[in-house]
């Protein structure tokens, strides 16, 4: 796992060892995803909703993005977290030059005590990434998804004219609309689908 391209292009990446909850973002996805989205991620409020590793956190960091908020509830991937991020030359910890939320914020919460806690800090972001365990046999099939985007639908997080995308397993049906949100595009990798969502 690399980071793909950018200022941190070739760094190297790690995932915890036996770890069944998380299954980083393949770098084929990841590269394509990032080829899509394009010039929309420079100076972009990114959220890396579900982080894991950070892999797709640090992807926008290094292309661009003004500041990423990972949310991550496993204190193991948090410590991961932070690791990919010193890797890249980046720290959550105070530094002379600059402050922590300058480019990052680190949050231990699950996602719908993440999206909850960041609607009443009135967060708002360009790009919102969601990518929840699935193929882990941990989670009861998509109800996450279910229960997040609808989440998502209600609260402001995502401005006007930002994006939500949606990385999901192949063999499970999210809806094309929820609420306000309506997925524009879909994009396709073997057993890997990602669902682009816009506010309509």
């Amino acid at each position: 796992m690399r980071v793909i391209a950018g200022a941190f292009r070739g760094r190297r990446l790690v995932a915890p060892k036996g770890n069944r909850v998380v299954r980083p973002t393949a770098d084929r996805v990841k590269e394509s995803v990032f080829s899509i989205l394009r010039e929309q991620i420079i100076d972009a409020n990114f959220l890396d909703l579900c982080a894991g590793t950070g892999n797709i956190g640090i992807e926008a960091l290094s292309r661009g993005a003004k500041h990423v908020t990972f949310l991550e509830r496993d204190p193991r991937c948090i410590q991961i977290i932070e690791q990919n991020l010193r890797a890249c030359g980046l720290t959550t910890e105070p530094r002379a030059a600059r402050k922590p939320t300058d480019t990052i914020s680190l949050l231990r919460r699950d996602a719908v005590k993440g999206i909850t806690y960041l609607q009443k800090q009135a967060a708002v972001f360009e790009i919102i990434y969601f990518d929840p365990p699935y193929g882990t046999g941990l989670e009861d099939s998509s109800e996450i998804y279910t229960v997040c985007l609808a989440l998502l639908a209600e609260s402001s997080l995502l401005c006007s004219n930002g994006i939500l995308l949606v990385e999901h397993a192949k063999q499970y049906v999210i809806p094309d609309t929820v609420g306000s949100l309506t997925r524009t595009r879909q994009a396709n990798y073997g057993d890997t689908v990602v669902s682009f969502y816009s506010l309509f």
